[in-house]
């Protein structure tokens, strides 16, 4: 799997304590018993390592799903660049 993916699974059973063979990449949050805090940190915390948006993470949200998301997501904001500094026009 991605680096991403590893992220996200590292974060559910170091932070989350979900034991690891529950961690597959078809398992969706709901799935692996999270409860509404617990769904907000880790969309604090992904949003952090990762800058996924906290909305976009679901609890029908698959592993695989949200791994891809995610690097779609830091893909997107890569190929944008950086904003243009501001400046005198020539």
């Amino acid at each position: 799997m991605t680096t991403t993916y590893r992220i996200i699974t590292d974060c559910l059973i170091q932070d989350f304590e979900v034991p690891a063979d529950r961690v597959t990449p078809h398992a969706t949050l709901d799935q692996l018993d999270l409860d509404s805090l617990s769904l907000v940190e880790l969309s604090l915390i992904v949003e952090e390592r990762l800058g996924l948006a906290a909305a976009d993470i679901r609890q029908d949200i698959t592993l695989a799903e949200l791994a891809a998301l995610a690097e779609s997501t830091t893909a997107g904001q890569a190929a944008a660049g950086p904003a243009a500094a501001p400046g005198p026009q020539l």
